[in-house]
């Protein structure tokens, strides 16, 4: 029973509380900001044109997209962060450069976007894309109106079509010359590695060389040293024997 009357009365007391709200609108004046004539985009501006209590859009809203081309280095990080594809880049290669984000820190630029393109009819507005930015380039604005008659009008896209044409001649002149680069040194790395071998050839000859001189050497002087010792060969016996016979003659001579 006591339950019963607890939900009773809190019934009612929700009931009021309710109509408490609904009775008091019926005493304030409604309150109308007379739009598009009024800026809405942000407090200060709506305050030009308006007095009511309604503060305009706030500081982190997070409205339609928008990309500084300047200061983009084509990462596609903003592309690969978007759960729903909506963003497509075409990074091509450009001369390098030194870019400041909007947070003061330098970047290098390496590549460029021949196409950026954000389809706002798919996006949905997480802001998922604007975190991975290292420099700040593409961000959320105040605007909220972005009305078209057709769907493809909905695509922004970023890079003109005449920016596009520029962009693309120049990374062919870049690959052309990365190509040439790349074939100038690969000859050199050639003619280097012939050259060795070359030197490498001439001190194995040399090499091979060298035992054939010295085989030759010892042999020419096996052949100038033969002829010596056989004349003395030849001159020693004779010596031998006339030293006997003059001996032979003395005893003799003695004896007579």
């Amino acid at each position: 029973m006591t339950k019963y009357f607890h939900n009773f009365t809190n019934g009612i007391k929700t009931v009021f509380e309710g109509m408490s709200i609904s009775l008091a609108s019926m005493f304030i004046a409604p309150v109308t900001v007379p739009y598009p004539d009024v800026d809405v985009s942000s407090p200060e501006s709506l305050r030009k044109g308006y007095s009511g209590p309604l503060s305009g859009v706030p500081a982190n809203y997070r409205g339609i997209l928008h990309v500084e081309m300047d200061i983009c280095t084509a990462c596609g990080l903003c592309q690969k962060a978007c759960p729903i594809d909506c963003i497509i880049i075409d990074a091509v290669k450009c001369d390098k450069i030194k870019v400041t984000g909007t947070s003061g820190k330098e970047a290098v630029k390496t590549r460029t976007s021949a196409r950026f393109d954000i389809d706002i009819g798919k996006c949905m507005f997480c802001g998922l894309c604007v975190m991975p930015c290292p420099t700040g380039a593409i961000r959320h604005t105040p605007e909220f109106e972005f009305n078209q008659d057709n769907l493809d009008d909905l695509v922004k896209r970023f890079v003109p079509a005449e920016e596009k044409v520029t962009v693309l001649a120049r990374a062919e002149e870049l690959a052309a010359e990365d190509k040439r680069k790349k074939a100038e040194k690969a000859a050199a790395k050639k003619a280097k590695a012939a050259a060795e071998a070359e030197a490498k050839g001439e001190t194995a000859d040399e090499k091979a060389e060298k035992p054939e001189l010295k085989a030759k050497g010892e042999t020419a002087d096996k052949k100038a040293k033969e002829p010596k010792k056989a004349k003395l060969e030849k001159i020693e016996p004779k010596t031998k024997e006339s030293k006997v016979e003059s001996k032979a003659e003395k005893i003799t001579g003695g004896a007579a």
